[in-house]
């Protein structure tokens, strides 16, 4: 696969933040104004997604990510809750309206880049990150031992700040998207052993 496709666009809820993830990616979020209680309840009465567009100066391509409520640990009495989320894709936002018609909560039309979540890793990128894993002792046996490893699946171990996720994503086809985590992999190695001479220097001094 040596592009991205885009499906068409479509309008779905949308609650902006400070968040983006990659495919795969989970987070918690606390849910306590009146719009975004609304947004949560039709979600999870209709079992349909919503999306985060991500508030940042740095979004130039107006990137977003497609989520899904998986749980609601809490409960408190005046509405608000606790949630669980899984990012399923990523997508463009077009169209933003602050107030969809007749809720409280925005919404807006996005174009979802679907074939985004199925790059798969290559064979040296796989090496690499398992390589890293047993050196970091990462011992998450379901991971090592998957065989169609996603390169996603990769990014979300490696804890890649948003920027970092927004870099990628900007990697056209699945060469480019490996070759960043494989480079990523090295520098993370990199800064390792920058930190330890660092510490052997003090140690010694």
């Amino acid at each position: 696969m040596s592009r991205i496709d885009i499906m068409t666009e479509q309008e779905i809820p949308l609650f902006p933040l400070s968040l983006f993830l990659l495919p795969g990616d989970y987070s918690q979020l606390y849910i306590f104004e009146d719009r975004y209680k609304q947004l949560i309840n039709e979600c999870l009465e209709q079992g349909m997604p919503f999306g985060i567009p991500f508030s940042s100066k740095e979004n130039i391509g107006n990137y977003g990510c497609l989520v899904e409520v998986t749980e609601v640990p809490k409960r408190y009495p005046a509405g608000e809750m606790d949630i669980v989320i899984k990012c399923l894709s990523v997508f463009k936002l077009g169209k933003f309206n602050f107030q969809k018609e007749g809720k409280l909560y925005p919404a807006g039309s996005v174009s979802v880049l679907e074939d985004v979540k199925n790059f798969a890793a290559d064979d040296a990128l796989k090496s690499k990150f398992k390589e890293h894993m047993v050196k970091h002792e990462v011992f998450n046996s379901e991971l090592l031992s998957k065989d169609d490893l996603g390169v996603f699946d990769i990014a979300n171990e490696l804890y890649l700040n948003n920027m970092e996720k927004l870099e990628l994503l900007k990697c056209k086809g699945s060469e480019a998207l490996n070759g960043y985590l494989k480079n990523y992999i090295y520098y993370l190695h990199l800064l390792q052993e920058q930190e330890k001479s660092v510490f052997q220097n003090i140690y010694l001094n």
